[in-house]
């Protein structure tokens, strides 16, 4: 074997450098492995899942109990992380989740106060059901009619997203891990030893393979896993807002807020220090699909109306209709809202993770250094059997 093959083997190659991507990257080096990360951009960047500057996480995970424990190591590695870089990653003002009374139209949503109450309790985090009257204290801002249900989890609050992506990032090539940007991969081929990665310009081999693309997972993905999966497009608005310390990180905490349907779904997120001006909120949507190739990128002056009209005006005071910042997200999500993990269909050596479905980002790094753990046959404190399908 020649000195340049030499140079292209590796104990694990990382497909994608996303939320998953970087920190597993981190991880697999700071573990002492030849690591190889790919990306077909330069990461943090614009164009996928891992942007707009922070993500919501709670550890209260009413999306099921198995969740929690990935959010806990999280919170961990990244508090860990701030220790080392001097850098903020995590801010911690807690967290509502504002449902309406009875049941609703929307299944992902409905009950989300009690299903997380529930979650909290078996798990010992701390979680209040609160009235109107003490969330009107609280947040002066906020406009309820008075029947909502309200859950508040002081251990919540948002992670700063792309910091935390190019923190992990520059941290694993510290650690000794080599990175091919701007490369797309065009094939994954698994053999008998190991698996080749072919791109326009070079042939790489791993020991052992993951691909973490987010929306771009239908392209290398199973077939199986690819149909799996939808990707769709999500707008995000900064509006602008009379006073920025009534909504700083400091003290207001994030809000959830579905509605009867899920195109009645708001999440506000606290002003952080250093960050963009304006009040972050998004919705959500699910029935129109895209790819990550011709989505429409462009945030229309109709959407920010429409948005405020219907999901700012009657809930927060304090907002203006104007905004100093939008941008497009895509969520990759599967039917049953959980992650997909999943083996190459012809080798063991090749893990596929779609950890996402809009609720990804928290569990990121946690899971992440589970799924490093697994593929280098390693035991690992966190189990991931609940996601791998088959």
């Amino acid at each position: 074997m020649n000195d340049e093959a030499a140079e292209r083997q590796f104990d694990l190659i990382i497909v994608g450098l996303g939320a998953v991507g970087s920190a597993a990257l981190m991880h697999a080096a700071r573990a002492g492995m030849r690591v190889l990360g790919i990306d077909r951009f330069d990461p943090p960047h614009q164009f996928g899942s891992s942007h707009a500057e922070t993500r919501i996480t709670r550890l209260a995970v009413g999306e099921g109990p198995q969740y929690l424990p990935f959010v806990a190591r999280s919170h961990q590695i990244w508090r860990q992380l701030e220790a080392e870089t001097g850098r903020e990653l995590l801010h911690q003002p807690g967290g509502y989740i504002i449902t309406p009374p009875d049941r609703t139209q929307d299944e992902r949503w409905g009950g989300f106060v009690d299903r997380t109450a529930v979650v909290a309790a078996s798990a010992s985090i701390p979680f209040e059901v609160r009235t109107p009257e003490q969330v009107r204290t609280h947040l002066p801002r906020i406009r309820l009619n008075g029947d909502e249900k309200l859950g508040f989890e002081p251990t919540g609050g948002v992670v700063m997203c792309e910091r935390a992506v190019e923190t992990q990032l520059q941290l694993a090539r510290f650690a000794g891990a080599s990175t091919v940007l701007n490369t797309p991969v065009q094939a994954v081929h698994p053999g008998i030893d190991g698996v080749k990665i072919h791109t326009a310009d070079a042939e790489y081999w791993g020991q052992k393979v993951l691909v973490a693309t987010g929306a771009w997972f239908p392209e290398l993905a199973p077939a199986v896993d690819s149909a799996a999966v939808t990707v769709t497009r999500q707008t995000v608005f900064w509006f602008d807002v009379e006073d920025p310390e009534d909504f700083s990180a400091d003290h207001f905490p994030f809000i959830l807020w579905p509605g009867d349907s899920i195109a009645d779904y708001s999440a506000v997120f606290p002003i952080v220090r250093g960050g963009r001006p304006g009040l972050k909120l998004l919705g959500e949507q699910f029935h129109e699909t895209t790819t990550a190739e011709t989505v429409d990128r462009t945030v229309h002056q109709h959407e920010v109306d429409d948005y405020y009209e219907r999901l700012v005006v009657p809930r927060l005071t304090g907002v203006r209709p104007t905004i100093s910042h939008s941008a497009v997200c895509l969520y990759t999500t599967t039917s049953d809202d959980h992650f997909l993990i999943d083996r190459h269909p012809e080798s063991e050596h090749v893990m596929f993770a779609s950890p996402c479905s809009g609720h990804g980002f928290k569990h990121s790094t946690g899971l992440a250094e589970a799924l490093v753990g697994h593929l280098a046959g390693a035991s690992t404190a966190l189990d991931i059997s609940a996601f791998v399908r088959g």
